[in-house]
């Protein structure tokens, strides 16, 4: 399954996954990922949870959940009586694109200064996998842009 969710923000003064996503949609992504990930999840399930955190309205948790379904953070399945959410990745794999998608972004505007800085922070080891991401970032980039 092709998985490229809509993330357009960064925020680096929040924590978490909470540098790409607003706290609700955070707040529900998290709730969502505690559970098992075949089993899904429905509105009410997450807005009795939050209700009793922080007493939102049904509907304010039904269109943020509405919102991660359009930016492919959440799949949704029409059963009997209503609607079933389930998460498009686990949170790791969602963290590991999101890094990824920003290194990408670094790497490919600010290619020297992304190194050098990443260079400064890690030990020795770590900038080789940096070359080597750069490496293939610009391998895929040549290929696509070949096609």
């Amino acid at each position: 399954m092709s998985f490229e969710p809509d993330i357009n923000t960064f925020r680096t003064d929040r924590p978490g996954i909470r540098k790409v996503l607003g706290d609700l949609e955070a707040e529900i992504m998290e709730l969502v990922w505690q559970r098992p990930i075949d089993q899904g999840t429905t509105v009410r399930d997450i807005f009795e949870v939050l209700y009793a955190r922080r007493h939102l309205a049904y509907t304010t948790v039904m269109n943020t959940m509405t919102r991660l379904a359009k930016k492919q953070l959440l799949r949704v399945e029409k059963r009997e009586h209503g609607y079933i959410y389930y998460p498009t990745s686990t949170q790791q794999e969602f963290v590991s694109r999101f890094v990824g998608r920003i290194l990408e972004d670094l790497f490919v505007s600010f290619s020297g200064e992304t190194m050098e800085s990443i260079k400064a922070l890690q030990g020795q080891g770590k900038p080789n996998q940096a070359q080597q991401m750069l490496d293939e970032i610009t391998r895929r980039r040549t290929q696509e842009e070949g096609q």
